[in-house]
């Protein structure tokens, strides 16, 4: 038996709150039904998607996980909500500003998986939360994409996860958390750091 598994961030859940908030006003104006919007339980970061994988190959990436992932907790912010990709979207997602803590954590995650030989989709790495995905229609998202939305993220945790496809959507649920080592923040990191 195999296992649909992905590398993830989770999502604080203030910024779950706000990114909740902010997708159901935008539900409520997508007259047309043009995307089928993700539950907020459901928001994460993906840092790698798995594929289906087998109960032992998840286990040894657990144990690579746990040597090859050293970053400190670190902050990021979602820097725009917007269809993506841009030439032909998707989803509507929440992009999150790359910065060099995240790019260093995605290189070590891509550093376990590669230690015990596991194949992995090898898309480009966008960071981005998905807020929903567009429907197999012709309708287009009829409602107002907010300009501006600035939400702060502190990542704690990598969480390797098994989605679950359901006639409602996927479901994940948490195999192996994987928690960030603490690092002391200075009152002015953000600001300084942007």
């Amino acid at each position: 038996m195999t296992i649909r598994s992905f590398i993830a961030l989770s999502i604080p859940e203030e910024a779950t709150n706000q990114l909740g908030d902010l997708s159901a006003k935008m539900s409520y104006q997508d007259k047309s039904g043009a995307i089928r919007w993700v539950d907020q339980e459901n928001y994460h970061l993906t840092l790698a998607f798995l594929g289906d994988q087998t109960e032992r190959d998840l286990e040894n990436l657990a144990e690579s996980l746990d040597q090859c992932v050293l970053q400190t907790e670190f902050a990021s912010r979602i820097s725009m909500i917007s269809p993506f990709p841009e030439n032909k979207p998707k989803l509507m997602a929440a992009l999150v500003e790359k910065n060099e803590p995240l790019s260093s954590l995605h290189r070590q995650v891509l550093s376990a998986v590669n230690s015990i030989g596991m194949a992995m989709d090898k898309r480009k790495f966008n960071p981005h939360i998905t807020l929903g995905r567009y429907r197999h229609s012709r309708n287009e998202f009829s409602g107002g994409i907010p300009a501006n939305f600035n939400c702060e993220l502190y990542f704690d945790e990598v969480v390797l996860f098994e989605s679950t496809l359901t006639s409602s959507g996927a479901e994940y649920e948490a195999i192996y958390r994987f928690p960030l080592d603490l690092m002391e923040y200075d009152a002015g990191y953000l600001t300084d750091s942007y």
